[in-house]
């Protein structure tokens, strides 16, 4: 491995104004094959059906001039005293308002 190392070296210093022009050569195909290359094309990611989608999809809609993929919000629901949000009554009001 020594022996091909040192011949390398002797060679690219004896060449040296060649290896500098590959050198470029070759970063300069690096750059326009990255200029040509394709885009990332959608920017955007989402997957139909999952309850997330579904909350976005209600944001666009309750919401149109909003943006729904920055949209945060803290929703508080309290039952009524000596009752439980997960009452029959009650659950179907929380689904109906979320």
């Amino acid at each position: 491995m020594a022996t091909f190392l040192y011949k390398l070296g002797r060679l690219s210093f004896r060449r040296r104004h060649f290896v500098a022009l590959i050198w470029v050569a070759l970063l300069a195909f690096a750059g326009v094959a990255a200029s040509n290359a394709p885009s990332m094309g959608q920017s955007t990611f989402s997957v139909n059906g999952t309850e997330a989608q579904k909350a976005f999809d209600l944001l666009d809609e309750r919401f149109p001039e909003m943006s729904a993929s920055g949209a945060t919000a803290r929703v508080v629901f309290q039952a009524p005293d000596g009752e439980t949000l997960t009452d029959v009554g009650n659950k179907a009001t929380v689904e109906k308002t979320v």
